[in-house]
């Protein structure tokens, strides 16, 4: 899985610690685990995660007097924080004042823990290679271009399925990954369009939009893969070939 935010989970709970990597890292995300808060601030002493998900129930050190000491530290101050909580909202308002982002009860549905996350690592800002952030399209589509081929060529490269794998892979050495792509600019794109109007400035052209391109029954297996993906297959015969020549066309 390609990785896009790391993510630290503080939970004394080891069924909720798995549940949150399960749902977590389906998204995408590196998701690190911590069972207590000693454990958490060990952790926090080598690294800065883009989000933390604290518990307020454990027994070491609560998660109140740990989001205390996090916010002390200037390197961890503008990290975003979470509560996860069981025991009701009566401890709300303490946990915003010592700088908690949002509180949230259990049990919360997979849904809306996702939609709370995405929604607090989007207004950092989008996420770059190696951590950085950018405040607007502009400042992500200069960063891009630098890691991107001349754009004829990046077309070219893009219809053969080695260039193409090569290509992609590339840029997942240079941190341009699918899925941080994806988070950048969401929706139902064909990966192609996505790089192409980061880069380039291309219009957005929906995915189903392509896919209606294509009337050939032969195709129909690549068709559905391409679908499925997102993006053309990074495997495949001289069908896949066919395939990008109508898609693109």
């Amino acid at each position: 899985m390609e990785e896009v935010a790391r993510l630290l989970v503080v939970d004394d709970d080891p069924g909720i610690r798995y549940l949150l990597e399960v749902l977590l890292s389906g998204s995408g995300h590196e998701v690190v685990l911590a069972e207590s808060a000693r454990e958490a601030l060990a952790r926090l002493k080598e690294e800065t995660p883009d989000l933390i998900i604290l518990d307020i129930m454990m027994p070491d050190m609560d998660g109140l007097t740990l989001l205390g000491r996090i916010r002390a530290v200037r390197r961890l101050a503008e990290v975003p924080v979470i509560l996860f909580t069981g025991g009701g909202r009566e401890l709300e308002g303490a946990g915003k004042a010592l700088g908690a982002d949002l509180f949230l009860e259990k049990p919360i549905s997979g849904r809306g823990l996702k939609q709370a996350v995405e929604g607090l690592l989007a207004r950092e800002g989008y996420l770059l290679p190696g951590g950085e952030r950018a405040a607007s399209l502009e400042e992500v589509r200069a960063r891009l271009r630098q890691a991107m081929p001349e754009e004829g060529r990046f077309q070219a490269l893009w219809r053969k399925t080695a260039s193409r794998k090569a290509l992609l892979q590339n840029l997942m050495a240079k941190g341009w990954t699918e899925a941080l792509v994806r988070r950048v600019l969401p929706g139902d794109y064909d990966l192609y369009d996505l790089l192409g109007h980061l880069a380039y400035g291309w219009p957005l052209v929906p995915i189903a939009e392509r896919a209606a391109r294509v009337q050939d029954p032969r195709l129909a297996g690549a068709l559905k893969a391409y679908l499925e993906a997102k993006r053309l297959p990074l495997e495949g015969n001289g069908l896949v070939e066919e395939l990008a020549s109508l898609l693109y066309a």
